[in-house]
């Protein structure tokens, strides 16, 4: 088995994965909604997402630099089921949240190995394979997002995770077509070495920082969120998947086209500034011209996105790098779950106007002090 063979399925994995998560991202609040849990439960349950998710992926990240990438893919294959049957099952807050946290596991147990073995068996340029992979994922989640509604439109909205837990056992045979990398066992010693980042830089020590600031600005427009939010301006299910959709699918293919265009650093800002102009006026604007605004947030994601991926390589060492990028993002997710937790509570007393101003001056505040820190490029 060539690592061509390896690469192609793990895109494959990767896309598989990216739709069923983009249908999940619709279907699962208007679930949510449809039996009963309250606004304020569903931030509490969303933000235990991202604290499972970084909990174990770090710890997945660690291992898999020891004893290889595989064995995590193996992992999301069987997750994906899991969260998704929960799903189907679940009729309480507590059920829901259950299905969180193997919602986190799965998650974890892709994004802590797919960059690095992707760097692992490439033989293309770093940066430009991990922005294409985001490509493929943008693209597959804005296709499981647009599809979601018209999905929810024919059936109902079990049968929709039933469909899921079919799709999900295709990641099976790709994960057999995996080519590793063995590089020794691993001991608990080694693991709690591993956790002590005092020796990184100062730069990588500051981006744990600054990747705290993106995860509180995430935490405010991500999960639930924007298509509740949709919801309420009277927008259709059928409507809210192909505008969520389209945001997505521009993200991905304008993280594409930048890939080569300007510095990592000018990227981040300038898709950093015009993200924020975005998301600061997504609650007064008319829903008329939200396709409008959406189609602008998209390509300002997209842009940014692009930049994001030039940190993770100039910044994680290549000998450790599910460690480094698994530490590197403690701060990203622990600034979702405080925003995600806090979320519904500032909806049900504030509307979410405050919401989306708060995201767009942390999105800001991110971008300005990356760009900052981005130190060795030109702009």
């Amino acid at each position: 088995m060539t690592s061509a063979n390896g690469i192609k399925s793990a895109f494959l994995i990767q896309a598989i994965n990216a739709l069923i998560m983009g249908v999940v991202f619709i279907v699962l609040p208007l679930l949510m909604m449809e039996r009963g849990i309250s606004i304020e439960s569903m931030g509490l349950i969303f933000a235990a997402l991202p604290l499972v998710t970084q909990s174990t992926r770090l710890l997945f990240g660690i291992v898999s630099d020891y004893m290889g990438r595989k064995r995590f893919y193996w992992l999301n294959a069987f997750m994906n089921m899991s969260f998704l049957a929960i799903y189907y099952l679940a009729i309480t807050p507590l059920g829901f949240l259950f299905g969180k946290i193997c919602e986190g596991i799965r998650s974890a147990s892709l994004w802590s190995v797919n960059r690095a073995y992707f760097i692992d068996h490439s033989k293309e340029k770093e940066e430009e394979m991990l922005v294409k992979m985001r490509g493929v994922n943008s693209v597959f989640e804005a296709l499981g997002t647009i599809i979601a509604g018209f999905l929810v439109a024919m059936i109902l909205y079990e049968k929709v995770l039933l469909f899921l837990i079919i799709l999900s056992l295709l990641i099976f045979p790709n994960v057999k077509m995996l080519k590793d990398k063995f590089r020794g066992k691993i001991k608990p010693m080694i693991i709690f070495k591993a956790l002590d980042f005092r020796h990184k830089g100062k730069k990588f020590k500051n981006f744990i920082l600054i990747f705290f600031l993106i995860g509180l600005s995430w935490g405010l427009i991500s999960g639930y969120i924007l298509p509740l939010f949709l919801k309420t301006r009277g927008v259709t299910i059928g409507n809210i998947g192909v505008l969520l959709g389209v945001w997505t699918f521009l993200n991905g293919i304008f993280a594409y086209i930048f890939h080569s265009i300007w510095s990592g650093k000018k990227k981040i800002l300038v898709g950093g500034i015009l993200s924020s102009i975005s998301i600061s006026v997504l609650s007064f604007c008319d829903p008329v011209l939200l396709p409008l605004l959406i189609f602008c947030l998209g390509v300002a994601n997209g842009i940014a996105n692009a930049g994001y991926e030039t940190i993770f390589v100039s910044v994680a060492d290549y000998n450790s790098l599910g460690r480094d990028i698994g530490i590197l993002m403690i701060g990203t997710h622990l600034g979702m779950s405080i925003t995600q937790a806090l979320s519904g509570f500032v909806i049900t007393s504030l509307g979410f106007s405050i919401l989306f101003i708060t995201s767009a001056v942390l999105y800001l505040l991110f971008s300005v002090t990356a760009f900052y820190n981005m130190n060795g490029q030109e702009i």
